[in-house]
């Protein structure tokens, strides 16, 4: 069961990713602890977590804001991803075992059909699932646990720009690689394709951002 302190930190995060709270808005602390019922010091406890993942920036005196979002900062966080998950889906690539490759296979389909309904919703969910099945491959919880906390930052990124638009064609080929690359079992071509994938995301997401940042 959640506790309020975690309902408020849910409620924040994903008023962040659906964009209705916008970079560097002020959070109105109040008024979350009255629309939850609740004192300020479940509200205040949700906003240090949330600091802690880098969706808030707690300011003494002056309160809590969302982080504002930048080129710098989208690099930066890109070229970790490139980094660590790259790393880890070599390490996977020895453990994929059979029913792993055929959920591979069965996603990377269904993610085919979600980018011909320009079903964007279901896209990302179905594109988490794809790629954490090689990250958790890998049988290291602390580095899937990193990968996870750096894909909810980068939803920031996601969720604002519909970078996919236009980009079906070239989104398949990446994930039918990747998809390849597994299923012969071969690391070093597999972190490449998980290298390449989220350099071409950055390359995307780079043109769009740089229109209104």
């Amino acid at each position: 069961m959640k506790t309020i302190s975690g309902i408020a930190q849910e409620r924040i995060r994903e008023a962040i990713l659906r964009g209705d709270l916008l970079p560097g808005s002020r959070i109105d602390q109040n008024q979350l602890a009255q629309e939850l019922n609740t004192s300020l010091i479940p509200v205040r406890e949700a906003l240090k977590k949330l600091e802690s993942e880098g969706f808030v920036q707690i300011i003494p005196r002056r309160g809590a804001f969302v982080v504002d979002i930048s080129l710098a900062d989208l690099e930066h966080l890109y070229h970790a991803r490139q980094i660590i998950e790259g790393q880890v889906a070599y390490l996977a690539a020895a453990h994929l075992n059979e029913n792993d490759l055929a959920r591979l296979a069965e996603l990377a389909q269904q993610l085919r059909q979600a980018l011909e309904r320009d079903d964007y919703d279901e896209f990302t969910r179905l594109n988490h699932t794809f790629h954490f099945i090689i990250y958790n491959a890998a049988g290291n919880k602390y580095l899937a646990e990193m990968i996870a906390g750096l894909w909810e930052l980068a939803e920031r990124y996601r969720f604002r720009y519909q970078f996919v638009q236009g980009q079906h064609d070239l989104i398949n080929a990446e994930h039918q690689a990747i998809l390849e690359a597994a299923q012969n079992h071969d690391a070093p071509r597999l972190q490449r394709m998980i290298e390449q994938h989220i350099q071409q995301t950055l390359v995307g997401l780079r043109a769009l951002a740089a229109r209104d940042i």
